[in-house]
């Protein structure tokens, strides 16, 4: 991403995808606010980039509270004037089949995963629109493609982010504002991670399996994730609004 001078705010920056987009955006010269759940999570990637000479900060919030993410972009705005990209990346993927899942884990899936995308999207565009644009990119997955058993909420969820994706990309597209989707496949991160773990196959065969899986051989990594999230929000992607961008090893090219 090109200029030096933005101001970047991640959630669920305190690892996995997250992490490396608040990595990559800082080191290219971008003030990023990383936004976790966890306090100290955040607090260990801002110091991170700190350390290798980039500008952070950490904020910890819960992302399905309108509250939160009023204090987040008001902070965010005190502090550095204006917001010029928001990346909506928090997400938790509870695996319940439909008829064990709960009303509550319903919500709380929902309101983390979608929900938290349309918090921070109302909350960030009026400033940019006073700034003269802005871009947005919501990860979602290829769980609102081609899904799993286990998986209803979660796809649900990621399958609403490239919907309301595109409603919010055609509301402000004459005001310079870009909002586009990353739908990454399978990536080495610690809820794929948790995942594994919840099996009862054994984690190298688990990992081998999940590699052998993809058609291009292996799991991606989060900084394959990242490149796509930072070229969705480059100046340089200036025609490209309302897109849904994949990421996932031709998983879901695979008949």
């Amino acid at each position: 991403m090109s200029g030096s001078d933005k101001i970047v705010i991640v959630t669920g920056g305190g690892g996995g995808i997250g992490e490396a987009v608040a990595s990559r955006f800082a080191s290219g010269g971008a003030t990023v606010v990383v936004v976790d759940r966890t306090g100290s999570k955040a607090e260990r990637v801002a110091e991170t980039i700190r350390s290798a000479g980039g500008r952070a900060a950490a904020m910890a919030a819960d992302v399905s509270s309108e509250a939160d993410v009023r204090r987040i972009v008001g902070d965010t705005l005190e502090t550095y004037g204006r917001i010029d990209v928001l990346v909506n990346n928090a997400a938790i993927c509870p695996q319940v089949r439909l008829t064990d899942l709960s009303l509550a884990q319903w919500n709380e899936v929902m309101t983390n995963n979608l929900t938290s995308v349309f918090l921070f999207c109302r909350e960030v565009i009026p400033s940019m629109v006073r700034n003269g644009g802005g871009a947005i990119v919501n990860v979602s997955s290829v769980h609102a493609l081609a899904t799993l058993e286990g998986y209803s909420a979660y796809a649900a969820s990621k399958a609403g982010i490239v919907a309301l994706t595109r409603a919010v990309a055609l509301d402000y597209a004459k005001q310079n504002i870009r909002v586009n989707a990353v739908l990454p496949g399978a990536v080495h991160t610690p809820m794929l991670e948790g995942s594994v773990k919840q099996l009862d196959t054994p984690r190298e065969e688990m990992m081998r399996e999940w590699n052998e899986a993809q058609p291009i051989g292996r799991v991606g990594q989060p900084d394959e994730i990242a490149s796509v999230v930072l070229f969705a929000a480059s100046p340089d992607n200036s025609f490209m609004t309302g897109a849904t961008l994949v990421a996932d090893g031709g998983l879901t090219v695979d008949l």
